[in-house]
């Protein structure tokens, strides 16, 4: 996965509506519903640079390359998906807060494609949206302690997995063909 800091940074230059953790939720989202990259800068940035900006055309490279890596790695069959959050160095308070910004980007990014998408879920897999508008709602003012740490990294994983299988349900992967 790309580092959180360079695109922070690289949202911050392009004058972004919304962190790193944010966007990465939304542009999952959106690619649950098969968006492609204008459709998430559109919802990510104030505005889309002019062709001609070359201070923006690095940071635009940067988003490029997370779109297609989440892209990948979404629909990759080893389930190698990873959520971008802020670093494991960063004060609990901050990642509690990116992991429910994620979230939020995620749900609303799903809300984009329409209703159509997520009516066919499993209740499994509406679980698995319920669980997630939950956890958009954490407070960031849990203090941090071993048991908060393994929680947090309980929870994690729970929505790293809960996007993948929703993933699999709205766009199931096609076997491989069989060697004969």
């Amino acid at each position: 996965m790309l580092e959180f800091d360079s695109i922070q940074n690289a949202l911050e230059k392009l004058q972004a509506v919304t962190d790193a953790s944010e966007a990465h939720g939304t542009l999952c989202g959106l690619l649950l519903g098969q968006q492609d990259l204008s459709k998430w800068l559109k919802f990510t940035l104030e505005s889309i640079p002019e062709q001609g900006d070359l201070l923006a055309v690095e940071n635009l490279r940067l988003l490029q390359e997370l779109f297609d890596l989440s892209k990948q790695q979404l629909n990759a069959d080893d389930m190698s998906m990873e959520l971008l959050l802020p670093d494991d160095a960063e004060e609990f308070a901050i990642r509690l807060l990116g992991l429910a910004t994620w979230c939020q980007g995620f749900l609303y990014g799903l809300a984009v494609n329409g209703e159509a998408l997520v009516s066919g879920l499993s209740e499994q897999g509406r679980e698995c949206l319920e669980d997630l508008l939950e956890i958009s709602q954490l407070g960031h003012d849990e203090e941090e302690t071993d048991e908060t740490e393994a929680v947090y990294a309980e929870i994690v994983e729970h929505v790293r997995l809960s996007v993948i299988y929703m993933n699999e349900e709205i766009n199931p992967l096609l076997p491989s063909p069989s060697l004969q």
